[in-house]
């Protein structure tokens, strides 16, 4: 693994002996502050540093990490005592404004994407002895979390190393610099939906939960169990780990169609958001298991995998093929192609995983999933779940791949992805799960993964949909509905795309030359310096013309949806039609038949651009993995994604969306000088959907790969079956030990105390290993685990229903395990000493007039799998439906209720025998 590390807000001097020294900034604070909504959050990140130098720095530079698929809404600098504001620019028109401020003499700042989910910020005239605060604010979507089915929100603190080079401008480490943390607020709003639980998985970021209100709010205010508020309960964090919080609400699962009304221009946004509920017959595919074996998968992260495993091939039902694929360095399949789900091919699989070792060397993950769709079965559609740490560089590539196998060779297929471990990367894992139309999941080092794997499993045994349609429906009656689906698939089928004949026109139609004066091939005044192009600040006037939809729509046909897996779909309507839709109706087809769902529609509050902001960055995403309308658009009665300048005319759209609506992305870059003003002055009549004027050029940060890096794997032999910124800081402040100006950090919590000291930089690096934790206890009720400084005068929502409530510790995951590893093939238990072990009950005990037989066995284990470990149901269902049914098939009904009762006496609810 080639670990290099990008940290630290830097500024370079060169002297007469050496070319080029780097200097940092000591960082002074650092702190976080999000919403929460039922759909989404809102993220403003404050990063304060301090020039201690006596000397202007003309530029300083650092970089810091957010999650993947996040919107950039806002740039805020305040450098000394000047507050500028950023808008959005084309990147090389932001680059030059930039530098243009900076050769003025004036205080810039630069925000730009990076590659794999980098951002970098560039500050310009930093005056002597000054602070300087950076406020970021992006939002994005909050993921379903199936491990508590809610929602999970992740606080990126570190950029991870990764396996190869990093296609961009690398940074070394700086071990002078010391790490004090980073201070985190979160405020919930569920509106409607009472909060149950909030917890947070990781060891390392202990919270206080005060529910109620949130931390703006008046202590007098109104308690309501939608509300709550989040902090780290030592006061910051330390920067080693994602921060993440899981939330589990009420009816969060209910469909929702939320309108907005852009605040200042004439555009609409639809979001609908549901969590699927219906019963279909599940299919019998090909699914093929692709296991991360690197070298960074050793330890805990193997153990789990191995046990995951084993619950997988124990709950894959009858009539599947399968296979497993172990990558590294380099990969192997279990066999040559997928095999019937047999008894003897399940005892040679479960043999094989508990070979894994995790001594494949590096992550070369494109050899391994190109393998899969290689070797597939070509008549029963395919079903990979790739499992990763996802600490790897050459996304691009795996995105590509997966994108040509699903939309260009049309194979049937469906890929999932489960991010593994503290430093996943979330690029991956999303871009992986989005190209291959199925769905992702993250889990900590010390969390479970069975269940969220057994999740996916049920997922990937559902038919494949096809034909996903949207339909917005208006009360008026001379237009009560619209198919969104066929705009957005022929937008040259617009009128104003054809003639007066209503034929259509290809770009560059020689219709009317005959009417045109001819042009004169001896032009006496024609100079050779003369531009080609017919305007020389137009990037993209060679480009061809390709009319816009009356509706975006993300999504495309391509929907991936899933039962009890949340599914959300955006409109984008910029028509500035004073229509307002009332309803929306999602269709789909399966081989089972066709599916509908009728949402009415919500009309948000006035003034919030948050849901276009969304829609907009879901759109460019699109654009930016080579996919979404523009591809799938016709130009001369070809697909766009056939013609040459395919990437140019979706880099145009992206530009367009994002200067339009504000938004940050891989073209787009937020810009901020003291005037506010823009090279040619274009972003107000861009907002207002003008014409692009802005000159091309590259991307200035080139993809570059290496091969190899980390040990290569050992060969093995396998024998078969064995928020609101902070005020200016003032200056002047004494100096700290080592010559570094301190302050003290605003915070969004009056109540909060100052942090001092200079705290960690976003960046990730050897450090002592820390003194051992004791395990957090689970999470219980509010009303009993609230922190005594919370405990008066605060609202508490009722107790938390048993099925809510936290899991067991982790020995009972261990017994579920172990009893998920000794059921036989047909579904049962043996009347065995190591099933009651696990039981814990003593087979010698057992009454005379018990039979000791599997149908007895395998009631017990029942109740027991049902009853005390209910917790676990993610992990066991599938098993537990086998078992049920093999029962069924042994046993009459009178039986069975006599096994009940037996059982009862055996294992009692109260958990005493």
């Amino acid at each position: 693994m080639a670990i290099r590390e990008i940290c630290g807000c830097f500024y370079n001097t060169s002297t007469e002996y050496y070319s080029l020294t780097r200097h940092y900034l000591p960082q002074v604070a650092l702190s976080s502050h999000t919403k929460l909504y039922s759909i989404a959050f809102t993220t403003t990140l404050t990063q304060t540093f301090f020039n201690s130098t006596s000397d202007v720095i003309k530029e300083a530079r650092y970089v810091f990490p957010l999650y993947d698929g996040v919107a950039v809404t806002a740039f805020t600098c305040t450098i000394g005592d000047r507050t500028i504001t950023g808008h959005v620019e084309q990147k090389e028109d932001a680059r030059q404004t930039f530098e243009a401020a900076v050769e003025r003499g004036e205080s810039a700042g630069l925000l730009e994407s990076l590659p794999l989910g980098v951002f970098a910020t560039t500050l310009g005239n930093i005056p002597a002895n000054a602070s300087i605060i950076v406020n970021v604010t992006y939002g994005g979507e909050l993921k379903h979390d199936a491990e508590i089915d809610g929602l999970r929100y992740t606080l990126p603190t570190s950029i991870a190393p990764r396996y190869g080079e990093y296609p961009g401008e690398l940074l070394q480490p700086n071990s002078a610099i010391s790490s004090r943390g980073m201070r985190i607020t979160v405020d919930a709003d569920m509106k409607d939906s009472a909060i149950r639980k909030i917890q947070s998985p990781s060891k390392e970021h202990p919270i206080s939960v005060s529910i109620g209100n949130t931390s703006g709010e008046s202590s007098q205010a109104t308690p309501q169990a939608s509300k709550a508020s989040i902090s780290l309960a030592l006061g910051t964090a330390e920067l080693s780990t994602d921060f993440v919080l899981q939330i589990l609400v009420d009816n969060i699962g209910s469909p929702k169609a939320i309108l907005e009304k852009h605040p200042t221009l004439p555009s609409q946004a639809l979001m609908t958001t549901f969590v699927p509920r219906f019963n279909m017959k599940a299919s019998s595919p090909e699914i093929v298991f692709v296991a991360d074996q690197s070298g960074s998968m050793q330890g805990s992260r193997n153990k789990s995998l191995v046990a995951a495993l084993t619950t997988f091939l124990k709950s894959l039902p009858m009539g599947v093929r399968f296979n497993i694929c172990p990558f590294g360095f380099d990969h192997e399949f279990l066999w040559e192609s997928s095999q019937p789900y047999t008894k003897d091919n399940v005892a040679t699989a479960l043999a094989f995983v508990q070979s894994f070792d995790a001594s494949y060397g590096g992550t070369e993950m494109f050899p391994a999933v190109e393998a899969t769709f290689e070797k597939r079965l070509g008549d029963m559609p395919l079903e990979v779940i790739l499992l990763t740490d996802g600490q790897i560089y050459e996304e691009g590539r795996l995105f590509d791949l997966i994108n040509r196998k699903l939309k260009d060779e049309k194979v049937d297929a469906r890929v999932f992805t489960l991010g593994i471990g503290n430093e996943v990367s979330t690029t991956l894992v999303e871009g992986v799960s989005r190209a291959g139309n199925g769905f992702s999941q993250f889990v900590r080092d010390d969390e479970l993964m069975d269940q969220k794997v057994v999740r996916m499993l049920k997922s990937a045994l559902y038919p494949h949909f096809s034909n996903f349609s949207l339909e917005v429906e208006y009360a008026e009656p001379e237009d009560d509905f619209e198919m969104v689906d066929d705009d957005v698939a022929n937008p040259e089928g617009r009128k104003d795309a054809r003639g007066a004949d209503g034929e259509q026109k290809p770009s560059g139609s020689t219709e009317d030359l005959g009417t045109k004066e001819p042009i004169s091939m001896f032009d006496e005044s024609s100079e050779l310096d003369t531009p080609v192009n017919r305007n020389p600040d137009d990037r993209y006037a060679h480009l061809p013309v390709l009319p816009l939809p009356k509706i975006l729509q993300h999504p495309g046909a391509d929907l991936a949806l899933f039962p009890f897996n949340r599914t959300t779909a955006y409109l984008l309507l910029e028509t500035g039609s004073s229509q307002t839709p009332v309803s929306v109706k999602l269709r789909a087809q399966s081989p089972q038949g066709a599916l509908e769902l009728k949402i009415p529609v919500h009309v948000a509050e006035e003034g919030s651009s948050t849901i276009h902001h969304l829609a907009v960055r879901k759109l460019v995403h699109e654009l930016e993995e080579g996919r979404g309308w523009v591809m799938d658009a016709t130009l001369e009665g070809k697909p766009v994604k056939q013609n040459s300048r395919s990437s140019e005319i979706a880099e145009r759209e992206a530009v367009r969306l994002g200067l339009k609506y504000q938004v940050a992305n891989k073209w787009c870059s937020f810009v901020a000088v003291e005037d506010g003003n823009s090279k040619g002055d274009h972003v107000a009549a861009e907002r207002e959907g003008g014409p692009l004027n802005q000159p091309y050029n590259h991307n200035p940060f080139p993809r570059s790969y290496r091969a190899g890096g980390g040990a290569k794997r050992c060969r093995r032999t396998f024998a078969a079956g064995s928020l609101s910124p902070p005020a200016p800081q003032p200056t002047g402040a004494p100096a700290p030990p080592g010559g570094s100006a301190l302050f003290a950090s605003s915070s969004f919590s009056p109540a909060a105390p100052q942090p001092t000291g200079v705290s960690a930089l976003f960046c990730k690096r050897a450090s002592p290993s820390p003194a051992p934790r004791a395990a957090p206890a689970p999470f219980q009720p509010y009303l009993t685990s609230q922190p005594a400084h919370m405990m008066s005068n605060q609202f508490y929502p009722p107790p938390i229903p048993a099925a809510a409530a936290a899991p067991p510790p982790l020995a009972d995951v261990d017994r579920v395990r172990g009893l998920i590893a000794l059921q036989e093939f047909s579904g049962c238990w043996q009347w065995d000493s190591a099933v009651f072990a696990l039981l814990e009950l003593d087979i010698e005990s057992v009454g005379p007039t018990v039979e000791r037989d599997a149908v007895t066995a395998t009631a017990t284990v029942l109740r027991f799998l049902t009853g005390r470990m209910a917790a676990f149901e993610g992990v066991w269902e599938m098993v537990v439906e086998k078992a049920r049914a093999w029962l069924e098939r042994e046993t009459t009904i009178e039986q069975r209720k006599g096994l009940d009762r037996l059982a009862e006496t055996l294992l009692p609810a109260n958990g005493s025998e």
